[in-house]
């Protein structure tokens, strides 16, 4: 079931973690459902912004999956922290770039907004983005300068709809090395153009039920 939002399900040596909820908790658990993924047994959730479409799913989630550890960039509002706190839940406020379990990593707080980095040593970085607000070239600067490492992969939302915007990031990610590029949720179809014509096929088709492997070099 497609949604505006965003629901990324990480998996790395045994944790998962929910990057984002998407908006709507029927469409969420519809899809995990699908998919044959049980969101009781989640580790963490990750969410990359307070924003309704990528947190919307987030209340419902825990009453389906206990206290679990939340991760977000800035506190919410009162409403919000106070139902968290109703669930069990853990608020952990990651301001600086910080590792929230082994190998995985938020870029910190980007103007409200945090990245999860995967590293997968020798490869690179894996960078998954929400909707990019402070702008994914910054987003992959802040990860590369953080871990010491360059990005392989770069998902998520862009927040560019142009194609002149798609070819201005295609030509940023080219010059950094970024071997393969997934865009969805917030970057348009003009954009996702722009970003193909400059880096070909590096450029993948995202939507629901995507699913990409990676694995370490060491």
């Amino acid at each position: 079931m497609t949604d505006w939002g965003l629901s990324l399900l990480v998996e790395a040596d045994g944790v998962k973690v929910l990057m984002d909820t998407g908006s709507s908790a029927r469409k969420l658990f519809a899809n995990a459902s699908a998919l044959g993924v049980k969101l009781d047994e989640l580790d963490a959730i990750f969410i990359s912004h307070w924003h309704g479409d990528h947190c919307g799913a987030l209340l419902e989630l825990l009453d389906l999956s206990g206290g679990l550890d939340v991760f977000a960039p800035v506190e919410p509002g009162w409403w919000m922290t106070r139902r968290l706190r109703g669930r069990g839940a853990s608020l952990v406020v990651l301001r600086r770039p910080s590792e929230l379990l082994p190998g995985l990593h938020s870029t910190g707080d980007l103007g409200g907004e945090h990245s999860l980095v995967a590293d997968l040593g020798d490869l690179g970085l894996v960078v998954l983005t929400g909707c990019s607000h402070p702008g994914a070239e910054n987003v992959v600067e802040r990860a590369c300068a953080y871990l010491a490492k360059r990005v392989y992969a770069l998902m998520g939302g862009f927040h560019i709809s142009s194609y002149q915007e798609g070819r201005r990031l295609g030509t940023f990610l080219a010059r950094k090395g970024v071997r393969l590029v997934c865009p969805c949720h917030c970057t348009g179809s003009s954009a996702k153009r722009g970003l193909a014509e400059v880096l070909g096929d590096a450029v993948v088709r995202c939507g629901v039920g995507r699913r990409l492997e990676f694995r370490s070099k060491g």
